[in-house]
């Protein structure tokens, strides 16, 4: 082999397994789990459990310079990290604010053992859950804090808001009132019977006795 085509094949062999190395994933989010699940309303407390893996396929499960964050746009967070080393379970240092960052050398070790975090996160759900707003977002991140990896899941939808249909007012049917007028009597007033004759009589009476006067 000549010397020009080997110095040409060594640097290529090198950038090549440079190559190999860089795209290994540092971490995997194995499982997510939310509860309650589906639509909820805005407000809802929630609760997610979350599990990180390392896979041992490098010189590290995790580079030790590198870190790992995770954040959400829940209200309120609650953060509870508990790192798994060949299945003896560790607690991390709990925080309740948007974000939490686990440093490399938490979660570096050689090939060979396993390395898990299980993560419980909990808050409340915004009102906003626009398109782009996490739920959970995982992160690697170098010792310049560039990001190499990212995992997140959407926040879930809340249920549209009902449409009320307002019914016209129902009107009340109108009768219209008629007065029945008081009956009059409108017939002349008969005179008793024997009236007339009674008046007559009387003023005969009356003659006679001016007469004999």
């Amino acid at each position: 082999m000549k010397k020009s085509q080997l110095l040409i094949i060594v640097p290529a062999f090198f950038l090549l397994l440079a190559c190999i190395i860089a795209g290994v994933s540092a971490f995997t989010l194995s499982s997510v789990t939310v509860n309650p699940r589906g639509e909820q309303a805005a407000g809802t407390p929630l609760t997610v459990s979350a599990v990180i893996d390392f896979p041992s396929a490098g010189t590290d499960t995790f580079p030790s310079d590198n870190e790992l964050r995770m954040s959400t746009d829940l209200l309120n967070p609650r953060w509870a990290p508990v790192l798994v080393l060949d299945g003896v379970e560790t607690n991390l240092l709990r925080e309740s604010r948007e974000s939490l960052t686990i440093a490399g050398y938490y979660l570096s070790y050689p090939p060979g053992q396993t390395v898990q975090v299980r993560m419980t996160l909990t808050g409340n759900l915004p009102e906003d859950v626009s398109p782009g707003r996490d739920l959970l977002k995982v992160q690697e991140l170098d010792s310049g804090k560039d990001i190499l990896k990212t995992a997140r899941l959407d926040l879930p939808a809340t249920p549209a808001a009902p449409v009320t249909i307002l019914q016209a007012p129902t009107k009340k049917p109108t009768s219209k009132k008629t007065f029945t007028p008081i009956p009059t009597d409108t017939t002349t007033p008969v005179s008793p019977a024997g009236t007339c004759a009674g008046i007559i009589a009387t003023m005969g009476v009356a003659l006679l006795v001016m007469k004999r006067r």
